[in-house]
């Protein structure tokens, strides 16, 4: 008896579809055309989704006189102190919200005055991207970084001075503000985005 319903069983499981492949938070992210500072043409997901990295992305442009220069400086202290313990798997991805003025050229006159207008040899590569305003448009949407009200969503001066971050390969994300200190931030980009121990607690095993 119990073999023939233990086979039943077996049977109806069988015959049961196979679950879905669970869907990850990155594979809603538009894989749109870009470029880079050093006029690289790139994908955004073939580039920085394909390999398991870390990510840190921020929207900016290179005009502000606002939240930008200050985020721009948050990032060049983070990179630099993630250095030791990410190197080259953690990528930053500074997009421009204006992409009609920040091509290519004007993004590496910025991109120099942090420290990323040159190859990042060891340290984690920071790249300042742009492209088409359809293509800017989709992916500040898909990544969060749009404000519900229509008309401070327009106003490209109030774009928030926020830190997306996380890992495809864990899909785990999170958001901080990049005004909040540098060690807090440090602390929370590598809880949530390192994949190893000594990312995310700085010990060696």
């Amino acid at each position: 008896m119990r073999r023939e319903l233990a086979a039943l069983l077996n049977g109806l499981f069988a015959q049961a579809p196979a679950a879905p492949p669970r869907l990850r938070i990155s594979d809603s992210w538009p894989n749109v055309e870009l470029v880079n500072q050093f006029g690289r043409n790139l994908r955004f997901r073939d580039e920085f989704l394909a390999d398991d990295r870390a990510l840190i992305i921020n929207p900016m442009y290179t005009t502000c006189r606002g939240s930008c220069p200050g985020t721009s400086a948050t990032l060049e202290d983070l990179r630099a102190t993630l250095a030791p313990v990410f190197g080259r798997q953690l990528s930053l991805i500074s997009f421009s919200v204006d992409p009609v003025v920040d091509r290519p050229a004007r993004l590496l006159s910025y991109a120099k005055l942090y420290g990323a207008g040159e190859a990042a040899g060891d340290f984690p590569e920071w790249q300042f991207v742009t492209g088409t305003p359809e293509g800017i448009e989709a992916l500040r949407r898909a990544l969060g970084f749009f404000d519900l009200d229509p008309r401070v969503d327009r106003d490209p001066t109030r774009h928030a001075a926020t830190l997306l971050f996380g890992n495809s390969r864990t899909d785990r994300w999170s958001t901080l503000p990049s005004g909040l200190r540098t060690p807090l931030l440090v602390e929370t980009i590598r809880r949530v985005a390192g994949t190893t121990f000594e990312q995310r607690y700085g010990i060696r095993g």
